[in-house]
């Protein structure tokens, strides 16, 4: 059975002007491999996410108009029925007829589009904010069903830690916490197509093997590596040594997306000149996460990275 135990500061009493607020923390891909593509459209992957302390926080308050109405501190984010926390208000609303409105209060600090899921970390906190500001009581089940139609990263974000996450996000099995150790992510600013990077992948799975008709037999050895690739780092995070995970980092999208923005690769390469144990691209990009002996090496490195470019960088720790 699964259960949720979000981060929250809450005054449940409504008579009196009662909130929630949740914590939406951003995950990033320790390993990211895609298996094939469906029938449906979608991917399979094979994933292992981590939360981590760059955390978005979601305010909630119920209005008694039944509206549903956002406020957020960036203004770059769209406030209507195209956010995620308002599709996810709405599906609940259906689902179980909420007794009031809410009033959401964003407030931003994981950049938007940097393969951080902080999107889909917000409509999580949504799915779990209005549950316990409505003391709802909605199994996980439930929400990781809603979460799921929200989109792939969702289910993940609802359960958050360290995690293996398969099938097109919906399957996810719990893994030993990600010992203690610093992370530094860098967000270019950059705008990575998700979509054309899916298109690539596509070409890429496919390639001569789909015009020789040897796909099948293609398909196989893949996702042999796979099982491979994913065992060494899964076996990496059992050792329970920051320095052995990050020598084992891997994402199947870096070459893609680095042959459109040539960009990230040179963040990989200064990170790695910069002392980090080990980099990697988080998603479809455009961040990047290093790990570090420490954090004094870790500020150091992010005082040079960011001198003098247009990037955004954040000291963070693996969170459970």
């Amino acid at each position: 059975m699964l259960s949720f135990t979000p981060d929250f500061l809450q005054n449940p009493l409504l008579c009196t002007g009662g909130f929630v607020k949740v914590q939406a923390p951003a995950k990033i891909n320790l390993f990211l491999d895609v298996l094939n593509k469906r029938n449906d459209g979608f991917h399979d992957i094979s994933s292992v996410m981590q939360s981590i302390s760059l955390c978005d926080e979601l305010e909630l308050s119920p209005n008694s108009e039944h509206l549903f109405v956002l406020e957020c501190d960036n203004p770059s984010l769209p406030l209507d029925e195209t956010n995620l926390i308002i599709k996810a208000a709405r599906l609940l609303d259906q689902e179980y007829n909420l007794p009031h409105g809410i009033n959401f209060k964003l407030t931003k600090k994981i950049p938007v589009g940097a393969g951080l899921a902080g999107g889909s970390s917000n409509a999580a906190a949504a799915l779990l904010g209005i549950n316990a500001l409505f003391d709802l009581a909605i199994p996980a089940e439930n929400l990781l069903k809603i979460g799921k139609s929200l989109g792939a990263d969702v289910p993940f974000c609802l359960t958050g830690g360290t995690a293996l996450v398969e099938g097109i996000g919906e399957r996810i099995t719990a893994l030993q916490p990600h010992p203690p150790c610093c992370i530094v992510v860098a967000c270019p600013n950059i705008f990575v197509s998700t979509r054309e990077i899916f298109e690539r992948a596509n070409v890429a799975h496919s390639g001569e093997n789909e015009i020789f008709g040897q796909a099948n037999v293609a398909r196989t050895d893949e996702n042999e590596t796979t099982t491979l690739r994913r065992k060494n780092f899964l076996q990496a995070l059992k050792t329970n040594d920051p320095t052995k995970i990050a020598c084992s980092l891997y994402n199947f999208f870096t070459p893609l997306t680095t042959s459109i923005h040539p960009q990230i690769t040179e963040i990989i390469n200064r990170f790695k000149k910069l002392g980090a144990l080990g980099a990697q691209m988080s998603g479809t990009g455009s961040s990047v996460f290093a790990y570090f002996q420490d954090e004094s090496t870790a500020k150091t490195a992010l005082e040079q990275l960011r001198h003098g470019d247009n990037i955004k960088t954040f000291i963070c720790t693996p969170i459970g």
